[in-house]
């Protein structure tokens, strides 16, 4: 009994400095990177572009963008080079096209200096997604005393895109802790709180909170999605309106962003002209590498999303009323939706509700799944394509890098275990739903 018992302890001791580990890396890669990186990082156009906005000026525009650089921030050396030839988006990805329900949200810190503002959206980034993460293994019923819960804090804690996010302060590391918060506060009963974070969500950034908010219509949650869509209309006429009051014209340089950002030679292009492609997770980066086609890739993924989404509305169809763990439905749901448009690794943070439900099925009958599940997300501890890209540049192994293996398998590998991934959830579903039929 006692060595049973002191075995328990050394488990616990294990996970506990285990926990200590990732969190630290978390803290060190993340906010502290994005701490350095004041001057220049993924939050400075949103904050730009929403205090263009409040005085009335057009919050799409790259001379606007440029004029309003802030005081407290560097003015890095490319700023009136790039805007001068009009590569500005195409080359930095500035200014995003956020959605313009995104700056009545944004306004909160818009209004501070820039100084300021970095340091409450660092402080704001890091507790919101911790928040989330604390959250889920609430929504998943873990036991806090156990030293399963800390392994999974500390698996979460260890994902590379979290830090790849904290440390270029995105919005998105803040919109999926909303979404992790949300779901909580429905397993609790609380549809209202859910609705307005899934509505924060979606209007900070429609790719990654749609999906929630079309699950929750799904599932019949008027609850939920009323008092959501009731405040996205809130913050869309917010925002409408005080383009109407300024008279902006902002509808085509909005329009012209969102066309140069997936153009060509972009940031967000799947294709060779982009050095950086293989930060991108989307499907298209491994379709294109088969095809060499940008039309004939872009319609591989839909077509390959659209036949993994039909599985995901069958199997969700055959549910059991009475099932109230819905983390392997929105899980298989998120890691679906990173694949057919744009998404940047640091939008794999998605990855934590897939991981608290394999955590939740590690020891039932769906075992097998949610294993091959975590044995996957291995992956994303490390910043794989980043890393490649890297050493690529290094010179080494220069046959490899030039063959068909290194383009289509060992650069998009990331991309591979996405498919994989969903491939298994969706096993996971169809297997959930025939137990539940015997």
């Amino acid at each position: 009994m006692l060595a049973k018992i002191g075995g328990r302890g050394r488990m616990r001791l294990f996970a506990l400095c285990l926990l200590l580990l990732s969190t630290s890396e978390l803290v060190i890669r993340g906010p502290i990177r994005f701490a350095h990186a004041r001057d220049f990082n993924d939050f400075i156009s949103p904050y730009i572009q929403t205090r263009a906005w409040i005085k009335g000026a057009d919050p799409y525009s790259s001379r606007n963008l440029v004029a309003l650089w802030p005081a407290g921030a560097e003015r890095p050396w490319f700023l009136e080079k790039d805007l001068a030839n009009g590569s500005l988006v195409t080359k930095r990805g500035i200014p995003t096209a956020y959605p313009p329900t995104a700056f009545p949200l944004l306004s909160l810190f818009a209004w501070l200096p820039w100084t300021v503002a970095h340091g409450a959206w660092l402080v704001t980034s890091l507790l919101v997604s911790l928040l989330g993460v604390v959250c889920l293994a609430a929504r998943a019923g873990f036991n806090w005393q156990t030293s399963e819960t800390c392994l999974f804090l500390a698996f979460a804690f260890a994902l590379a895109p979290f830090h790849t996010g904290l440390a270029a302060g995105t919005i998105v590391v803040v919109v999926v802790g909303l979404c992790a918060v949300a779901l909580w506060e429905m397993g609790r009963g609380h549809p209202l709180a859910a609705g307005l974070w899934i509505a924060v969500a979606v209007g900070l950034k429609p790719q990654i909170g749609l999906p929630f908010l079309a699950y929750f219509i799904l599932r019949r949650y008027w609850g939920i999605v009323v008092p959501a869509l009731v405040c996205l209309l809130g913050l869309a006429s917010v925002a409408f309106i005080r383009f109407a009051v300024a008279g902006v014209p902002w509808v085509n340089s909005y329009l012209y962003d969102n066309k140069i950002l997936l153009g060509y030679g972009s940031l967000g292009d799947f294709t060779e002209a982009n050095p950086i492609r293989f930060g991108l997770i989307n499907l298209q980066v491994l379709t294109y590498a088969f095809c060499g086609d940008r039309m004939i890739a872009n319609l591989a993924a839909l077509a390959i999303t659209a036949l993994l989404g039909v599985a995901w509305l069958f199997f969700f169809s055959r549910r059991s009323n009475d099932e109230r763990n819905d983390l392997l439905e929105v899980g298989t749901l998120a890691v679906l939706s990173l694949l057919p448009v744009y998404h940047r690794f640091y939008d794999a943070t998605l990855l934590i509700f897939p991981l608290a439900w394999a955590w939740t099925a590690w020891q039932g009958p769906l075992r097998a799944q949610a294993r091959a599940t975590v044995m996957l997300m291995l992956v994303f501890l490390v910043p794989g394509g980043a890393a490649l890209e890297q050493f690529r540049h290094t010179g080494h192994i220069q046959s490899l890098q030039h063959s068909w293996v290194w383009g289509t398998f060992i650069m998009p590998h990331e991309i591979w275990s996405l498919i994989l991934l969903a491939c298994i959830l969706l096993n996971a579903m169809r297997a959930r739903a025939t137990l539940h039929r015997q």
